[in-house]
């Protein structure tokens, strides 16, 4: 049998507040076989970690671990959580101080020096040894504390313990559900199967990763005469209130109607530590007869894990690619004069996405369409669109890993540019599961690219792909939960003092950075929560403005126009500049309907005109691309205007 690795994934969890050893979100890993030779230094998993510094005959130095943990019980944080748990500050202090002797003296149960220092090494800071060290002082301070406080510090655990997400959905227990699991590779007509049930069902519910595919299957179920509405977080079509089915975005599913059948697409998003928590709610709280899940085998395990917990039955069905890929021995050594009409070439950064096109339009007849994260998804369906249509003029494509998900796409070659990508901190190799989805799109069924072919720009990078995909599959081990606004409200209750960016810490940190800059505006607990969680890029600074200002308005009881916010040019950009400033724009303009359609009162733009807005943009943006593919001076004064 293949040896089965752990993935090398992050994955977002909020933890319970506990009484024992704090546990960060956690990252399992794996990277191939090749880890030395292709992996970073901190590519080291916690446990190597670990042994590193217990193994090692030259200890490192505790001398500024114990200065750290001296300050634990003078840190005004550390004492206002204490203070919002019912602690005085003078119980504080005494408890406190023979707590840390304990814990020098190394007699505190999960809370040695090597363990501490491994955390503050780690982390880089004292932030998580004090959490650490906070709930060690609680589990140590309760035989010392009242009895009310004691009772409240249990209540707290009671309510914030997620380890039993499915007690959350009673109805949807109540319930005998049917699980199908249809995986299988790209192009392999796993969610085709799904869909075809779903057509049939007397009322039923599609759940994707995007809005673009919510539009897609909305569009599609409407043409062939079956009444279907939309609901995305941007958006709410209502063909009719009869209507047999609903697709909408995964966070959009609604869990309090009965169905007959329900799909939640892409199901190994489950483990993605940014939106997990939504295909993980709609899995568990979906009160539907049938659940076809669609995805990669990857998923498998821990699906029918879940479904043995929750006691239900599931079906796998595999399906295998309708049409087969080769990787082919012979790169382009890197010469990019080699690309030709239908090849989509790999880069991982916007910047470099721009380089090789220019290139390519340097060095060959050929005009190349773009897709990138940055890009509204409407825009790369455009994009996509272009390149697909042989009468176009668009021969090539140039797109980074988001050409993974959510398109149809006739590639008949695909180029591997890149292998590293930035993840943050640092450059890192594309993992084994991203090269085989990347790999996957070269070949579709029932076009002239039935056989798909998959190299590199550079020899030195065909190794790294052979092995990629001769990889095994490398299942998937956790789920992302989020905790709903009851809970949090249930939380705030017992703890009156604790500002809300506080409450979230305790919950693992969810959207501190939005909280943070929110905390000034009174908001409602209920109120501040929809802000926090809407969907805001925390990189770019004029979109935390945005939400600032969006919030103060809903506070002070104003109205907010579209028109307030958002000013389009009349005319598209023909330069990088031009095109990031209008994909800020879009990011504001559906952050603008999504809050809109929760809190219509006060962002007062109707939707259909809002729509409109979103449209001009994405057009302003896609002939912005398109302007871009010549690069002669002639070319680059030419300005196309878009309709208003």
């Amino acid at each position: 049998m293949l040896p089965i690795v752990p993935l090398k994934q992050g994955v977002y969890f909020l933890l319970r507040v506990r009484r024992t050893l704090a546990v960060n979100s956690r990252f399992f890993s794996s990277n191939s076989p090749n880890l030395r030779k292709h992996g970073s230094i901190n590519d080291l998993t916690t446990q190597d970690k670990l042994l590193q510094l217990l193994t090692s005959k030259k200890q490192p130095s505790n001398t500024r671990l114990i200065a750290e943990i001296h300050k634990f019980n003078i840190n005004s944080s550390i004492r206002q959580q204490a203070r919002s748990l019912g602690i005085k500050d003078e119980l504080f202090k005494e408890i406190s101080t023979t707590f840390l002797q304990r814990v020098l003296a190394e007699k505190i149960p999960h809370c040695s020096l090597n363990e501490l220092h491994l955390g503050y090494q780690s982390k880089g800071s004292s932030d998580h040894m004090n959490r650490v060290l906070f709930q060690a002082f609680i589990d140590y301070a309760e035989p010392f504390l009242p009895k009310e406080t004691v009772n409240k510090i249990r209540y707290l655990i009671k309510l914030s313990d997620l380890r039993f997400p499915s007690e959350w959905f009673p109805e949807a227990r109540g319930i005998q559900r049917k699980i199908y699991l249809h995986v299988g590779p790209t192009n392999s007509g796993k969610t085709y199967q799904a869909l075809k049930r779903l057509e049939v069902a007397k009322s039923g519910l599609y759940c994707g990763p995007l809005r673009l595919l919510a539009h897609e299957i909305f569009a599609r179920m409407n043409e062939k005469g079956i009444t279907c509405n939309l609901l995305t977080g941007e958006e709410k079509r209502e063909i009719s209130p009869d209507a047999r089915l609903t697709s909408s975005t995964v966070e959009m599913a609604s869990l309090g109607k009965p169905l007959d059948v329900a799909v939640i697409d892409e199901i190994q998003m489950i483990a993605d530590r940014d939106r997990g928590w939504a295909w993980t709610q709609a899995f568990l709280g979906l009160k539907a007869k049938q659940i076809h899940l669609c995805g990669e085998e990857a998923a498998v395990p821990l699906i029918e894990k879940i479904c043995r917990d929750l006691g239900e039955e599931v079906v796998v069905n595999r399906y295998e690619r309708l049409t087969p890929y080769s990787v082919s021995d012979k790169t382009l050594r890197a010469d990019l004069s080699k690309v030709e009409k239908g090849d989509c070439v790999i880069a991982f950064s916007r910047g470099g996405i721009f380089d090789v096109k220019r290139s390519i339009e340097a060095v060959t007849d050929l005009k190349c369409a773009v897709i990138y994260g940055s890009l509204p998804p409407e825009t790369r369906a455009l994009q996509a669109k272009a390149f697909n249509d042989p009468d176009s003029g668009f021969d090539v494509l140039v797109a980074s890993d988001a050409v993974g998900m959510g398109l149809n796409l006739n590639i008949k070659r695909i180029i591997f540019r890149d292998l590293l990508k930035f993840d943050g901190k640092e450059l890192r190799y594309i993992s084994f599961p991203q090269v085989k989805q990347i790999a996957g799109r070269a070949g579709r069924f029932g076009t002239i690219h039935d056989n798909g072919i998959v190299t590199t720009l550079y020899s030195r990078d065909l190794d790294y792909i052979k092995e990629a995909i001769a990889s095994p599959i490398v299942p998937l081990e956790m789920a992302g939960l989020q905790p709903t606004v009851d809970i949090l409200e249930l939380f705030a209750l017992q703890m009156p003092e604790e500002s809300f960016s506080g409450l979230l810490e305790k919950f693992e940190d969810l959207a501190s950075k939005i909280a943070d800059i929110l905390e000034e505006v009174p908001l409602k607990l209920r109120d501040r929560y929809q802000f926090v969680t809407a969907p805001v890029n925390t990189k770019s600074e004029k979109s935390m403005k945005k939400i600032k200002l969006l919030a103060q308005k809903f506070s002070q009881k104003k109205t907010c126009s579209l028109s307030e916010l958002i000013t389009l040019p009349d005319q598209c950009p023909f330069n990088e500049s031009g095109l990031e400033e209008l994909e800020e724009s879009h990011r504001q303009i559906i952050l603008y309907m999504w809050l809109s359609t929760r809190y219509p009162d006060t962002f007062i733009t109707v939707q259909d005109k809002a729509i409109e807005t979103k449209v001009r943009c994405e057009r302003l943006i896609d002939e912005g691309l398109k302007l871009s593919c010549d690069s002669s001076p002639f070319n680059r004064k030419r300005i196309f205007s878009v309709p208003r």
